[in-house]
């Protein structure tokens, strides 16, 4: 008789709803509907034809300056490379530029996307008996699902409209500290949240770094949505305010550029003890790199290289027509809400509201029901809209009367219809009928 192969890591199983799997096989049975429920960026702006140039580009710049043959470098970019990173002094220049963030180009890591940061993060600083790594909740669950798949002790913290609740933290890092354990790393996004599209103030920036001092915690800062600002003025990262080495800091080049690039950055300049010596964490967690990717695509890097020569050290000019069509989609997305949940033509959306993210992806949408799973089969069969339940992406209980609605890669003329059939769907579910 044939033996099944049944022992699989368990903690697989604790990670709840398979969230993205199940928006990726509602989007494939209903490609018809209109669909809210991916945080893609815009592929009108994607430019692929231009990645020769790129490329192109970064290697007669690196012949030049490095005195080689471009056979040479060509050569190179096909080989295993440095763990972490051959672009790191060209993307030292782009987070001065762009970010006000200083930093060595040896305290880069280039990264395989975003992802394979809060892997390496987790793996080189977490233990998994004595730590505690807390996130925001809801949060994205890239990080929350990773780590528990991996059997680390995670701690939900809530997000309000400012942000993490510094209260909250404060108070769970106490309570840990009674029962032995300690708060390792906080886990946030900063501006315009994923997923509920709030963003921290400056008041609060400081004070999570107060924090992050007076408790000796180090703050994970995920950044993949800082251009995209619509209205106010753009926040310093929580990095660029860090001058105690507090912040590693995460940022994601797949909103900004394009997800198939696999390119993020993260720097990690902290000097942590290793077995009672000091040495630099961005060696660490380029030894923990070597046994996950090995390194990240050379070819890619050097794709990512030439843009950054082309535009200067700056993705904003590049980006400044993506960012005002984003803006065009949010404003015309909260004028149709408006449009379709007035309360005064629509008595029956009165217990329904959203609120303003002054930038990013992402609308929050509260409603006096219960959002499942069957709503949104439902809803995408019967009404051609798909949407996120925001309990996706609580660690906790939470968010089950909350939708996210993404709007980054919807088109301009299918928003005011979409909402419209929102709305009808909205107003069967209050009125039961």
């Amino acid at each position: 008789m044939k033996k099944s192969l049944s022992d699989i890591n368990p903690l697989l199983n604790h990670v709840g709803e398979d969230v993205m799997g199940f928006l990726n096989e509602i989007q494939l049975k209903y490609p018809k509907a209109i669909s809210f429920a991916s945080g893609r960026p815009d592929e009108d702006y994607f430019d692929l034809k231009d990645f020769s140039k790129y490329f192109d580009l970064y290697v007669k710049t690196i012949a030049t300056s490095e005195k080689k043959s471009k056979l040479k470098v060509l050569n190179s970019l096909g080989q295993y490379n440095r763990t972490k990173g051959i672009i790191n002094t060209l993307v030292a220049k782009y987070l001065y530029k762009d970010e006000r963030i200083n930093v060595k180009p040896e305290d880069i890591l280039v990264t395989v996307g975003t992802q394979e940061s809060f892997a390496m993060a987790i793996l080189t600083l977490c233990n998994r008996n004595s730590d505690v790594i807390i996130v925001e909740d809801p949060a994205y669950v890239g990080i929350t699902h990773f780590s528990i798949i991996a059997g680390y002790q995670m701690e939900p913290v809530p997000v309000n409209q400012d942000g993490i609740s510094l209260q909250t933290l404060e108070e769970k890092i106490k309570y840990f500290k009674t029962k032995g354990k300690k708060v390792k790393v906080v886990y946030v996004i900063p501006d315009h949240q994923n997923p509920t599209g709030n963003s921290m103030t400056l008041e609060n920036r400081h004070r999570l770094l107060e924090l992050a001092m007076e408790y000796d915690f180090l703050i994970l800062e995920d950044n993949a949505y800082s251009e995209f600002i619509y209205s106010g003025k753009k926040s310093l990262t929580l990095k660029a305010l860090d001058v105690n080495k507090r912040v590693i800091y995460l940022r994601s080049f797949s909103k900004t550029l394009y997800p198939s690039l696999r390119l993020g950055a993260m720097v990690a300049d902290q000097q942590v003890l290793n077995n009672g010596k000091p040495e630099a964490l961005s060696d660490l967690m380029a030894k923990t790199k070597g046994y996950l990717t090995v390194n990240t695509s050379s070819i890619n890097q050097a794709i990512f290289g030439g843009i950054l020569i082309q535009n200067n050290f700056s993705l904003k000019k590049m980006n400044n027509e993506k960012v005002l069509s984003m803006k065009r989609k949010r404003n015309q997305l909260l004028a149709s809400l408006k449009k379709w949940m007035d309360v005064k033509k629509f008595p029956w959306a009165k217990e329904i509201s959203w609120n303003i993210p002054n930038g990013g992806f992402f609308i929050t949408i509260y409603v006096p029901f219960n959002v499942t799973k069957a709503d949104v089969v439902f809803c995408a069969e019967n009404h051609q809209v798909i949407v996120t339940p925001m309990s996706f992406f609580y660690l906790a209980k939470g968010g089950s009367n909350e939708i996210r609605l993404a709007f980054s890669n919807i088109k301009d003329h299918e928003i005011e219809s979409a909402i419209k059939n929102l709305a009808t769907y909205f107003k069967s579910r209050i009125t039961n009928h």
